[in-house]
């Protein structure tokens, strides 16, 4: 057997950016997990992920932790429900399997094989249960895929780390993440057996593909038909009113947070991880950094997106489409097309129009003959589309009730925070563990039980505590509106100190969660079918199925403008996610992102 932590200390003592074994194993996912199924947005899914190979899994993106990996079959006949899921996979774990195991002896691969070979697990993580519990009731559980875990055989996770490596595609500022660098990533002899039994992952949807819906029972089989996928990420979409806010950061008052952050992007108060990427290693920024260009304020506003309003709605994705940031990105049959500094090579667009909506008649069509005009016909049609989609749906109302359980502001949780580590006896760990636990203790009879009518919290999960001062605190928010002075700001700071520990954790779960759900992002997954007299019924879309909805332009005569000849039936899907619950240590580095704000006058 492997010395595991002799492997550990070569792995530490390994300083350069990693590099791919010689011969990597090749290993298949072999049928244990063959017929497999689990719930999944209410609906059982078979996860096909028989007979699959490590091979099949491509790296696709990364943030600071994780790894996502799309499964992408080498073979046609291959291609099964598992073509819509994908892998997340933490980082350190790749790391550590490559470590231990990546110059195993063919024994020692087997042996670590057999002791781990995949499974969904029926373990029942955090995450799964904040965003069963908490946030699909909320939300509407049509709009949410619940996380399953899946456990993967350790050389699998060696074959997965060779090929995001050698795939050259991982940012070269986040290559030192792949590394075992950390005294916090070893691992003790009893949890390294355990280690043998399999990584665990995170089986996700691939929300840049579409279930076929019963309707259309040869959707998948059409020729030329493209899927297009929108990822947004729709920010805060209110402005505060919340009498708590620091008389020094009054600005919150007129202009959304994200409206703010933008302007304090631009004079450096914020950076932001998608454009500022610091070469630890060296120490100094590098060339592509320093020669980018100029940062520009984004026109957006998240109020015209929540708006509920079809042309505001449409606006705000156009600004979006106009300065994309990391806040608006665009897929074609799974591969990024726009983006920020991203758009598609020449003739793409063309020939993307021509199979979704012009149906081969693009030659046709006046004044669309350069490439760069094909670019802004595309995103108009897609901008168009998921402007109608996310007017007929609800999820932007759903979503909108939930960020505005913040009545607080992140000035005011300052406040209760240091209240509730004062009544913890200064302990902020104390404070911070009850906080935690209490995100997941929801008030499962609601009806039961008092509710706060009229009030942002009248959709709590959260039970309201007996708390006079609470009460009196939140009757105080809810009667004053924008305050013309720093009167009311005075009368609540001294009921905050008089909060009792529920009183202080209700509020703060509160805040905690809408925090979450401003940071969420959505997929509009959506593909144009032609009409079919047969087939014009309208439907939103449900937990079994994605919705469906008639295009045929507008008042500014789309049709004509896109070369489109005949009526489409849109089939879409709407799926959030990024949906996990923030952690209360957010809180103890609060101040600094808020004090960012007495910047701006």
């Amino acid at each position: 057997m492997i010395n595991i932590m002799i492997a550990i200390e070569e792995g530490k003592r390994e300083s350069r950016p990693p590099q791919p074994p010689l011969h990597p194993p090749r290993l298949a996912l072999h049928s244990t997990i063959a017929c497999m199924s689990q719930i999944i947005s209410n609906r059982s899914v078979e996860y096909g992920l028989e007979s699959t190979e490590a091979t099949d899994w491509l790296y696709h993106a990364e943030g600071g932790k994780h790894a996502i990996f799309r499964y992408r079959p080498s073979a046609a006949e291959n291609d099964s429900v598992a073509g819509h899921f994908v892998l997340r996979i933490p980082k350190h774990d790749l790391a550590f399997a490559y470590a231990v195991y990546g110059n195993a002896s063919a024994d020692d691969a087997a042996i670590a094989t057999d002791h781990g070979m995949p499974t969904v697990s029926d373990q029942e993580t955090k995450s799964f249960l904040f965003q069963r519990d908490v946030v699909q009731p909320l939300l509407g559980r049509c709009y949410l895929d619940l996380p399953r875990s899946v456990m993967l055989p350790p050389m699998v996770c060696v074959q997965l780390y060779h090929q995001a490596i050698a795939s050259g595609n991982i940012p070269p500022s986040r290559l030192q993440s792949w590394q075992m660098k950390s005294s916090k990533q070893k691992r003790t002899p009893n949890n390294s057996l355990l280690f043998n039994e399999g990584i665990k992952a995170t089986l996700l949807r691939d929300h840049t593909t579409l279930i076929k819906h019963p309707r259309f029972p040869d959707q998948q089989n059409r020729a030329k038909q493209q899927v297009i996928s929108v990822e947004i990420k729709p920010k805060a979409g209110y402005i505060t009113s919340s009498p708590l806010v620091s008389p020094k950061n009054r600005c919150k008052y007129n202009r959304t947070r994200y409206s703010l952050q933008q302007e304090l992007m631009q004079w450096g108060h914020v950076q932001k991880g998608w454009r500022e990427k610091e070469d630890k290693r060296i120490g100094h920024y590098s060339e592509t950094i320093q020669n980018r260009k100029p940062f520009t304020p984004s026109n957006y506003s998240p109020l015209d997106l929540f708006s509920g309003n079809a042309s505001q709605i449409h606006a705000a994705l156009n600004e979006l489409s106009n300065n994309m940031q990391n806040n608006f990105r665009v897929f074609c049959n799974g591969t990024q097309i726009f983006g920020e500094e991203i758009s598609p090579l020449e003739g793409d667009s063309k020939t993307i129009l021509d199979e979704l909506i012009w149906q081969g008649t693009a030659s046709d069509c006046k004044n669309h003959d350069d490439n760069m005009n094909a670019n802004s016909i595309l995103l108009d049609f897609v901008t168009s589309v998921v402007s109608k989609i996310l007017h007929r749906e609800k999820v932007l109302t759903n979503l909108l009730s939930m960020q505005l359980l913040d009545v607080i502001d992140g000035d005011g949780a300052i406040r209760v925070y240091d209240r509730l580590v004062h009544l913890c006896d200064g302990s902020n760990s104390k404070a911070e563990e009850l906080l935690d636990m209490a995100m997941f203790c929801i008030d499962e009879k609601l009806t039961d039980k008092p509710r706060l009518c009229g009030s942002n919290f009248a959709i709590s999960p959260y039970e309201l505590p007996n708390c006079s001062i609470l009460h009196q605190l939140i009757e105080e928010i809810d009667n004053r509106g924008v305050p013309k002075d720093d009167s009311s700001h005075k009368v609540c700071v001294q009921l905050v100190e008089q909060l009792s520990l529920e009183g202080c954790i209700y509020l703060l779960q509160n805040w905690l969660l809408s925090l979450a759900m401003c940071d969420v992002s959505f997929f509009v997954t959506f593909q144009c079918l032609p009409g079919d007299e047969q087939c014009i019924i309208e439907e939103c879309q449900s937990i079994g199925n994605g919705g469906v909805m008639i295009y045929d332009g507008d008042e500014n005569d789309e049709e004509e403008a896109f070369g489109t000849r005949t009526m489409m039936m849109i089939h879409y899907e709407i799926k959030m996610v990024d949906c996990d619950a923030k952690p209360a240590k957010k809180l103890r580095s609060r101040t600094q992102v808020e004090d960012k704000f007495q910047f701006i006058t």
